[in-house]
């Protein structure tokens, strides 16, 4: 015998099922629950949220960039996560980094965030920021959820005339006719000096000796631009920014190796060199700017000078004259340009080439750029020059001079000097313009040279690392030996 209860509870189903009418909206019921069950999430979505637009542009000037955004369906309330990275532009140095959330009402079709801008006095190039969207609810992100954001500078190298007496606006000013750098805090940043980062690579392995390192990570860096940077203009509006975001009050110190020394005796630079040459200085002119700083022009390039035939010489001149005429356009620059060494030339034939290069346009020259000669020796050259000059001011490389030149035996064969990674030298007087009155045309002794760098190999098996790589064992002899007395 059947179960009467199993029975009454087939039979109503059985005649439900057996109803034409209710039967096909069983069926259709049944067709939409599968189908939602099989539909990815996406397709509960509300609607959709998207960009305005693939692209966006500010004013450096406007302080904040706003990215607009909309949504296609507000019946309901809605959130917007957004968010900002870096591509050619640098956080906080041209744009302060966001990140976050908005909230959108019901109703609310439209909504908007705000990347903020930083308004520097650099003269650059159109940086780009990356920007968009994510994490939409209840609506799905839909296409253009990223865009990219153009900061267009709306800075110009300044057309005033250029103040002589105090071309770094110091507060108070420089005495009239006298030191340009009288008063000035030179930039330094510990961290970012090459003696700083190889300390920072080594104060785990080696702590005492990054510790010594200090003794030249601390004072103030001639930042060097040269041949290896094709974006010269770029890449020094970048340090300068980063200089000028860490310390504005502080004068950078930069220096340039941009020539090229190849051996005696050849032709020179081809006239395709050549304009490469002018074009580069013209782009790093572009780059600093209105911005303060003491540039160090051409290392080496005019105790190389008599390597070069009378065409080189004469392409060299040109060179460098368009170069002097690039820099010596900046409103806030003082430039001083290589001036060799007192071992290497008399100072009637380096005085003729610096009236040639056009030294009158700017402050001065500088000597001892790469040799190791004792201070006052290369005080008694400059005056010598500064007389060929019509009284021009110098400064003088004072990085490894500290025990003086390192007087090889034959001097016929190699030179007064040897200038190769000299062992038993010192650290010179530290970077200063603070000099003795005694000397009134001499600006400042600076560490041009980058104690520390190699010179290369010099055809020996000392060990020494390949040419400008940082040498702790060289470094660490030089602080050891350090002498920091003009004298």
């Amino acid at each position: 015998m059947r179960d009467p209860d199993a029975l009454g509870a087939v039979e109503p189903m059985s005649r439900i099922a057996q109803h034409p009418v209710l039967s096909c909206l069983i069926a259709a019921a049944a067709a939409l629950v599968a189908a939602l069950l099989a539909a990815p999430p996406a397709a509960f979505a509300a609607g959709t949220v998207s960009l305005t637009s693939t692209s966006f542009t500010v004013k450096e000037g406007d302080g904040g960039a706003v990215i607009t955004f909309v949504r296609s369906e507000a019946a309901r309330r809605g959130q917007v996560r957004f968010g900002a990275w870096h591509r050619s532009a640098q956080q906080f140095q041209d744009y302060k980094p966001v990140k976050g959330r908005v909230d959108l009402a019901r109703g609310q079709t439209e909504g908007s965030f705000t990347v903020p801008i930083v308004d520097d006095p650099l003269v650059e190039g159109p940086e780009t920021i990356a920007v968009g969207i994510f994490g939409t609810y209840p609506e799905r992100v839909a296409e253009p959820d990223r865009a990219i954001l153009t900061i267009e500078d709306d800075d110009a190298i300044s057309t005033e005339p250029r103040d002589p007496v105090n071309p770094l606006a110091l507060d108070p000013p420089p005495p009239p006719g006298g030191n340009p750098l009288h008063g000035a805090r030179f930039y330094v940043n510990p961290g970012q000096t090459i003696a700083g980062a190889y300390a920072r690579k080594i104060s785990g392995s080696q702590p005492q000796a990054a510790g010594m390192l200090a003794t030249i990570a601390d004072q103030p860096e001639a930042k060097r631009f040269g041949s290896w940077n094709d974006r010269p203009g770029y890449v020094v509006a970048k340090y300068l920014a980063q200089a000028f975001h860490d310390d504005a009050g502080a004068i950078p110190l930069l220096a340039t190796y941009r020539l090229r020394h190849i051996r005696c005796h050849r032709v020179g630079d081809s006239r395709r060199e050549a304009e490469s040459y002018k074009r580069w200085y013209q782009n790093l002119a572009q780059g600093i700017g209105n911005q303060r700083v003491v540039v160090f022009y051409e290392i080496d390039a005019l105790i190389t000078a008599p390597c070069l035939s009378g065409k080189g010489l004469q392409t060299r001149i040109e060179e460098m004259r368009s170069a002097i005429d690039s820099l010596a356009r900046l409103p806030h620059a003082v430039v001083y340009v290589d001036a060799g060494a007192s071992d290497a030339h008399n100072p009637r034939f380096i005085g003729s080439l610096l009236r040639k290069v056009g030294v009158h346009k700017i402050q001065g020259f500088f000597t001892n750029s790469t040799h190791h000669n004792r201070t006052t020796k290369e005080i008694r050259y400059a005056n010598g020059l500064s007389r060929a000059t019509g009284g021009k001011h110098y400064v003088v490389n004072t990085a490894v001079n500290g025990k003086g030149a390192l007087r090889p035996r034959h001097r016929v064969r190699f030179g007064n000097s040897i200038r190769c990674n000299p062992r038993g030298r010192g650290l010179g007087p530290r970077p200063t313009w603070d000099v003795p009155p005694q000397y009134p045309r001499l600006d400042g002794v600076f560490w041009i040279g980058n104690p520390g760098r190699s010179a290369g190999n010099c055809g020996t098996s000392t060990g020494a690392p390949p040419t400008g790589t940082f040498w702790l064992d060289y470094a660490l002899e030089l602080i050891k030996n350090a002498d920091y007395r003009i004298r």
